[in-house]
């Protein structure tokens, strides 16, 4: 009892005195008399000078006492003055330099030199990229996000991080069901296949697959999961996107859509530190659909019959006669109205010496789904960095290795379509006995689709080391391996109790894949750098070896006796191979830079990439690439310097050269056959899938891009600049063959040529920037066109009927709507050539582009003390295909969008929609005509709040031994939109939307 009236007296002390403190420092904290912390520590007035390092002193330059509120800014002559103990320690920052500590002591006189900040391209600087640059002195078109970017969104995919905050960046994420796939296209669509605009990525140097291992045999409700989900956010230092010519072109065919470069996090010189993170959270689906409720629906529903002059009966109407015309289900927030309940943790432990550091991260995250049932996704991962250096720092080595696993457990399909189309007086999942509802076989019960499960295990592992010696000054030799591998077991179940009871014959089955993909990577190189006078050379050669191996093995089983039996397929009486191949894709290349830079003023960067690949017949396989791009540093002319004083940074910069792609695939020149699937009494045989053509070879891209870059008032408001160029030829497409020849396509080279142009603008300023409060905004909006320029004899080609020169690849042809005949209350589209009938060899035309305008983001942060605020909004311009796609036609057993109200009803009507109908009749066909004309296309642009995050770190020694970060994260808060589906970003309503998500969590650093 009396330690505890001494510590609670020690605390009166400690209050007292702080509270003191406080009142003394407000008062005379701003002048030179003494004070309670005078009384502490001597202080004493020291003045410093800041510079760079070409001498220039640096204006505006970020001066305070390393803990302490108090702090300065350096004047136009790059001066400062402050009052500081021996104890206390400095903080210089400026934009575009190091941040640097330097302790007070004694001195009262300081020189100070900043160093430039390196861009650190990620993959660029150290592993993939093969050589380093200077943000002011690159000549290519890189933009990218770092981990400050990253660890502000609770996401699970590192693509999410980049939605909108890249210029010339479309991202959109598929689904909203754990595990889900992105879609991302750089610069706009280059070719007409449309798995042929995927970028490279780079994970540490290895090449990293963008296309999932899934197969399409064994589907679960997360669709394509995309190979990215892989990689933990958390483990990610920083994403850089390659755009231009100058920046892909040394990865040749393989940058031909851009390269994404993703680096791990690497360890730091100093004594052992370890962070943990940890986050706990929920996920919704953000707005519903409006559709019809019960009486709304029945009305459709009579309404149709009565139009039909048709009789209501058992068969052609349960919904009327035998289901309760009084009961109402929301089944949207039936079978997608719940939470997703997300945890995350994450740990890492660093540290080393100055040769020497290491980095050791771990995580498990586990994320729920918002449909009934205990489905979810569980994710572990490691990651290790060493990093050393020799005493001589010519010996460099760096190896970084990861490990993922990931399960997921969801059911086989997306009931999101379902919840959408379900009648509202629908009857109860459940009877009284707790077991699925058939009532009286008139329906098919939705959770009987959850009885039918899909399950996945993905391990993932990752290897990069990166080797470098220095023989003779400038002179290096680089050795950079990489290795990666990915298996999967995925299995999807369908038991006999997702059948009616009723149901005649044993209809368990299952499915299995057992694949995998490995691919690794050899890169040596010699890199000499040499410096004379205002002269500066660097040199790069190098090479590439590539091999990766796709392997697939699909069986189905059927017949088992038990469902509890169906993940073994020893159970099964019937065992069939759906599947089994093994791919194979070689690569080399060799590859050539150079780089000279006059005076710090005028940059010419060439390189050159001659490229190898198994996709390509004899004489076909290998193709010569390059680009070069020029760069001026006009603000370190003199005339500008004196003449527009105000500006601190300028650049011109501009590019043009070509990279290739073979994305088609393996083995397309070749006569392939495969196994039968159903062999002929019992013997398999052999049967042709492709045609021989070896004539075909590579697709290219011929890139072109100018660029201004400007600072202004030292750098507090930046402006990057960007128009771009890009055309496509040579398109690497599935020719169509007529049904005779027994093959659907050959695979051939099209004479078109596709452009892609667009404006990138980013816009970044320092709006406050003070000792205690700082206001950063970063803007970014980018403008892109696509257009077939050209296709020579397209009249007369199998794509006729699809595209139109001078359009976009999106602007497929259709029939143009002509509205709602006001006399027979039917859909109608224009006869183009008033023939008396409408078919698709002579009435369809382009009816418009769809696709995106122009897309960006706005991003802004506050800085208060120790508190942190930021928050992004996303904005897309663009026009889409409309939910109509997703419901039949209206009046038949199928709830629809609340705007079918809008119908037909009477001779004489104005309207949009037709007639409600329940037969096959002219007002269905002419249903079906209409979702084929231009009447299905919307204006789906949004504005969307992407994330928002709120931070407050607790001062430092609250916890001795401890720093601790408080935080709340939300993503997909809210969206501005006029479209009435789920979701603009991915107008499609077969699939969840993205969830909006909550999550709280704490950063606790020992």
């Amino acid at each position: 009892m009396q330690k505890r009236y001494i510590i609670r007296d020690k605390c009166i002390l400690l209050f007292t005195l702080l509270i003191f403190s406080i009142g003394t420092y407000s008062l005379f904290g701003n002048t030179r008399g003494v004070n309670f912390f005078d009384l502490a520590v001597y202080q004493h007035r020291i003045k410093g000078v800041v510079t760079d390092s070409g001498g220039t002193p640096v204006q505006g330059a970020s001066v305070r006492l390393k803990g302490t509120p108090t702090g300065t800014f350096t004047n136009n002559e790059g001066v400062f003055y402050l009052e500081a103990t021996p104890t206390d320690v400095l903080i210089i920052t400026y934009i575009g330099y190091k941040s640097l500590e330097i302790r007070v002591g004694s001195k009262e006189d300081f020189s100070i030199v900043l160093e430039d900040a390196i861009t650190d391209l990620g993959a660029v600087t150290v592993n993939a990229g093969y050589y380093t640059v200077l943000e002011k002195e690159r000549t290519g078109s890189i933009s990218g996000i770092t981990a400050a970017d990253i660890e502000k969104q609770p996401i699970s995919n590192p693509l999410a991080a980049m939605q909108g905050k890249i210029p010339g960046v479309y991202i959109s994420q598929n689904s909203g069901v754990p595990g889900g796939d992105f879609s991302i296209q750089i610069r706009g669509r280059n070719s007409i296949r449309l798995d042929g605009n995927d970028p490279l990525f780079i994970v540490d140097g290895v090449p990293y697959p963008s296309d999932p291992i899934t197969s399409s045999l064994v589907q679960g409700a997360n669709g394509n999961s995309s190979p990215l989900n892989s990689i933990n956010p958390s483990d990610i230092a920083d994403i850089e996107v390659l755009k231009d010519a100058d920046a892909t072109s040394i990865y040749g065919s393989r940058g031909a859509n851009g390269v994404v470069l993703i680096t791990t996090k690497k360890g730091k010189s100093g004594k052992l530190k370890l962070d943990v993170n940890l986050q706990s959270g929920i996920g919704q689906v953000s707005n519903f659909m409006n559709v019809l409720n019960t009486d709304e629906y029945i009305t459709m529903r009579e309404e149709a019959f009565a139009n039909d002059n048709r009789e209501q009966t058992s068969s052609n109407a349960y919904d009327l006669l035998e289901w309760d015309r009084a009961r109402y289900t929301d089944w949207q927030e039936e079978l997608i109205g719940g939470s997703s309940y997300i945890n995350n943790i994450y740990a890492n432990l660093s540290g080393g010496s100055d040769q020497t550091t290491f980095r050791f991260g771990g995580g498990y995250r586990d994320e729920s789904v918002v449909f009934p049932g205990d489905f979810g996704n569980q994710r572990i991962t490691g990651q290790l960095n060493l990093n050393h250096y020799s005493s001589d720092q010519k010996f460099h080595a760096n190896i970084t290795t990861s490990y993922t696993h990931e399960n997921n457990d969801l059911l086989a399909s997306d009931p999101t379509l379902e919840a959408l189309t379900l009648p509202p007086n629908a009857p109860s999942l459940y009877n009284d006995n707790g077991e699925l509802n058939w009532a009286d076989n008139t329906w098919d019960n939705p959770m009987a689709d959850f009885y039918q499960t899909y399950t996945s295990k993905i391990e993932t592992f990752n290897a990069n080391a990166h080797l470098s010696y220095e023989f003779i000054k400038g002179l290096k030799g680089i050795l950079n391996a990489g290795y990666n591998t990915m298996n999967i077991y995925e299995v999807q179940t369908t038991p006999q109790s997702s059948y009616n009871p009723n149901t005649l014959g044993n209809r368990r089955a299952s499915t299995v894949n057992t694949g995998g993909r490995s691919i690794w990577i050899l890169e040596p190189q010699l890199a000499y750098e040499k410096s004379w006078g205002e002269h500066r050379l660097q040199a790069m050669v190098g090479g590439t070896f590539q091999k990766s191996v796709d392997r697939t093995l699909v069986v189905r089983g059927t017949g088992y006796t038990s469902d509890l039996m169906l993940e073994n397929l020893q159970g099964a009486s019937e065992v069939q191979v759906r599947r089994s191949q093994e791919n194979i894709y070689e690569y080399k290349a060799g590859f050539i830079r150079l780089n000279y830079n006059y005076n710090q003023r005028y940059i010419i960067n060439l390189t050159g990439r001659r490229d190898g690949s198994s996709r390509f017949g004899p004489g076909k396989a290998f193709a010569n690439f390059g680009a070069v791009g020029l760069a001026w540093l006009f603000s370190n002319e003199d005339f500008i310097n004196k003449g527009l004083p105000f500006l601190s940074f300028g650049k011109l910069r501009g590019s043009y050269g070509t990279t290739g792609s073979d994305q088609i695939g393996d083995y397309q020149f070749m006569d392939l056959w495969q196994t039968s699937i159903y062999p002929y009494q019992g013997i398999s045989g052999l049967t042709p899938i492709r045609a021989k053509n070896a004539d075909f070879g590579w697709e290219t891209n011929r890139k072109l891009e100018f660029a201004i870059e400007l600072g202004f008032f030292n750098d507090r408001i930046f402006l990057t600049t960007n128009y771009f160029r890009n055309r496509t030829g040579n398109q690497l497409v599935g020719l169509p063959l007529p049904g005779i020849t027994g093959f659907n396509s050959v695979q051939a080279n099209l004479p078109a040529t596709i452009e892609n142009t667009g404006w990138e603008f980013q816009l970044q300023t320092d709006n406050i920037r003070g000792v205690n409060f700082n206001w950063h905004t970063n803007f970014n909006i980018s403008v892109l066109r696509n257009n077939l320029l050209e296709y020579p004899n397209l009249d007369q080609s199998p794509y006729a009927r699809s595209y139109t020169i001078g359009h976009s690849l999106l602007d497929t042809k259709n029939y143009e709507f002509s509205g709602v005949n006001p006399d027979t209350g039917v859909y109608e589209v224009k006869d183009q050539n008033d023939d008396g009938r409408i078919t698709t060899t002579d009435d369809l035309i382009s009816t418009g582009d769809i696709g995106i305008d122009f897309f960006g983001g706005l991003d802004n942060s506050f800085e208060y003390k120790q508190w942190d605020l930021s928050f992004f909004f996303q904005f897309v311009k663009q026009r889409q295909y409309n939910s109509m796609l997703a419901f039949s036609t209206p009046g038949f057993i199928s709830n629809q969008p609340i705007e079918v109200l809008e119908r037909w009803q009477s001779p004489g009507d104005v309207t949009d929609v037709q007639k409600f109908t329940s037969t096959y009749g002219d007002a269905y066909f002419a249903y079906f005509d209409a979702i084929t004309s231009n009447y299905t296309r919307e204006d789906t642009s949004f504005i969307r709040l992407r994330n928002i995050s709120l931070s407050y770190s607790l001062p430092k020694n609250t916890l001795p031994g401890m720093d601790m970060r408080l935080y709340v994260l939300g993503q997909n808060l809210f969206t501005i939109t006029g479209y009435s589906g789920l979701n603009p970003e991915f107008s499609s309503s077969t699939s969840l939307p993205t969830l909006r998500q909550y999550m709280l969590g704490v950063q606790l650093t020992f």
